[in-house]
């Protein structure tokens, strides 16, 4: 016997009792929803979007079924927009401001941010046998024309990328004798080439996304970051993207990605640290193959 009909059961012919208990249950079942397995808005920066789900249940003042419908997406649908403002003010666009703080600060019009989340997408609605209606909205991170990116991020005077600590030979094709007989004799490292991406490996230090995230190497110098970018490419795409292992979405970074493991994380855990052994030779192969240029690079978490 479901739970309906032990409420039909127990309570009889009295309809208003049992539309009342039927309205208590789907309450329940959407708070423990809310708090259980499935979430009520998530960030999703495996695939770079922001997610919302939003219930609504049919008004007592519906006039047929088909208004009643009607008002119930009505209010899934309000719901689903509060829970995307309320997951989009607390996203990280540094390690240390939220768009919350952005926007407390003037830097980012509140009007903005509202306006793209009135512009989601509805990914699914569903009614079930009550009239209830739950509805799935997404907002992408990043994109030219409605995303967070587009108001979060803010143009800035480029700056190219630092130099490698060591001295080094960039050959973007197989040498020849005399290419590398003149190469520098002090040279320490030779770029191989042909990378297409960059993964760092931040498994187990429990790194935190953010939208504008920085590499630095064991001494503290940043290697990659926001300012070393084109702005209409990161807004665009982002700067990277954040996998949960080394099995899950990396593609962003090639079929044939350099990999370095991170030492440890900084700033509330949200810049990857890698040794500077490591971070010369990422600087090295990007002269060489443009990755980074590219924002070809994935974190896994």
């Amino acid at each position: 016997m479901s739970i309906f009909e032990a409420l039909k059961k127990k309570l009889g012919s009295d309809k208003q009792k049992l539309k009342i208990s039927l309205s208590l249950f789907c309450f329940a079942l959407c708070f423990s929803i809310a708090f259980g397995a499935v979430q009520n808005a998530v960030t999703d920066w495996e695939n770079n979007m922001l997610r919302g789900t939003g219930y609504g249940a049919p008004s007592d003042n519906a006039k047929n079924p088909g208004h009643a419908r009607m008002l119930a997406h009505q209010a899934a649908m309000l719901d689903a927009y509060r829970r995307l403002g309320e997951q989009a003010n607390g996203i990280h666009v540094t390690a240390s401001s939220t768009i919350a703080d952005n926007v407390s600060a003037g830097d980012i019009v509140k009007g903005e941010v509202d306006a793209v989340i009135k512009r989601a997408k509805v990914v699914s609605e569903n009614y079930d046998d009550y009239g209830n209606c739950t509805v799935v909205l997404e907002v992408p991170l990043y994109g030219v024309k409605n995303s967070l990116a587009k108001i979060a991020l803010k143009p800035v005077k480029k700056e190219a990328f630092p130099t490698p600590t060591v001295n080094a030979t960039v050959i973007t094709q197989k040498p020849s004798e005399s290419s590398a007989a003149s190469a520098p004799k002090n040279a320490n490292i030779t770029a191989k080439g042909g990378y297409t991406g960059l993964i760092v490996d931040c498994s187990g230090l429990d790194l935190s996304p953010v939208m504008s995230p920085v590499i630095k190497n064991d001494g503290g110098q940043p290697i990659y970051g926001y300012k070393n970018l084109d702005y209409d490419k990161v807004v665009a795409e982002g700067m990277a993207s954040y996998a949960k292992s080394m099995q899950g979405n990396t593609s962003r970074a090639g079929a044939n990605p350099l990999v370095v493991k991170a030492v440890s994380v900084e700033n509330h855990n949200s810049y990857p640290i890698i040794s500077t052994k490591d971070a010369d030779m990422v600087l090295i192969e990007n002269q060489a193959s443009h990755f980074l240029d590219n924002c070809a690079v994935v974190f896994i978490r």
